[in-house]
């Protein structure tokens, strides 16, 4: 069995191109899909998606260790980049999609088999109407109260806001004061049942970082994502030792190294 070659589809989806990886056999009727869309480089992804498509048509799609160490390692500059990792992620799905077709069985059998039998899910603010959740003004405390029962009565038991604003650097009380007006609106709308979470978008600097997750901790956060910048560890660790809040982060980061750097 042979790789005969790798398609990109893309898919306009509003804020973001949907790119899907289709990776065809010489087998008939086998192939497999996976995605590797990243917002604002569609036409980036799909030129890489290309030049790794270089690399593995002709080889077999069942040695999916060796083909991904082969995309990742065959050029000059390995593959940890923001743009060559999602096409190599895409291409990744798509082979073991292949490989669980293959088999008969879902992928999650191939990985040591699934480890419980159901999943929590949580929403954001808006139900998927993606204005609530991202052009909810944080002036607006109770609009926010509002979105966070709208949530609650659709039957989530947590939810995700975007509570925190934009900010520069360094800035006052303003925006730290909007942020917790609209974090005890929510709480107050939904008592203490119900799971909070805020997702920062590392918008902020370390400094006004800490800031936020200061004057969020009283609430109960679920979790506080990404409160600053994801290329500061050193502040990431600051804001997580400051505060008993457990902090999220690691979506930005695209290698083993820099997990590892996390970690420690």
């Amino acid at each position: 069995m042979k790789i005969t070659r790798v398609e990109t589809h893309v898919c306009h989806a509003r804020m973001r191109n949907w790119v899907f990886v289709k990776v065809a056999t010489d087998q008939d009727g086998l192939f497999g899909w996976g995605e590797a869309t990243l917002e604002w480089h569609t036409r980036a992804v799909v030129g890489a998606v290309q030049d790794c498509a270089e690399l593995i048509v002709g080889e077999d799609p069942t040695r999916i260790e060796h083909l991904w160490q082969m995309m990742y390692r065959q050029h000059f500059w390995h593959g940890h980049g923001i743009i060559r990792a999602t096409a190599i992620a895409g291409i990744d799905l798509a082979l073991w999609d292949i490989l669980g077709k293959v088999c008969g069985v879902p992928c999650s059998k191939l990985w040591g088999g699934p480890v419980r039998d159901h999943v929590r899910t949580y929403c954001h603010l808006g139900g998927g109407k993606m204005e609530d959740f991202y052009e909810t003004a944080t002036d607006d405390a109770k609009r926010f109260a509002d979105l966070a029962r709208k949530a609650v009565a659709d039957g989530f038991t947590a939810f995700k806001s975007m509570a925190v604003p934009p900010t520069l650097p360094l800035e006052g009380l303003k925006p730290i004061r909007a942020a917790e007006k609209c974090v005890a609106a929510m709480r107050e709308a939904v008592g203490e049942s119900i799971d909070i979470m805020v997702d920062c978008h590392a918008r902020p600097s370390p400094a006004m970082g800490l800031q936020f997750a200061k004057a969020l901790e009283p609430y109960g956060l679920y979790f506080l994502e990404e409160p600053c910048w994801p290329e500061s560890v050193d502040g990431l660790a600051a804001i997580n030792a400051a505060v008993s809040t457990p902090i999220a982060t690691g979506e930005r980061v695209t290698n083993l190294a820099a997990f590892k750097d996390l970690f420690v």
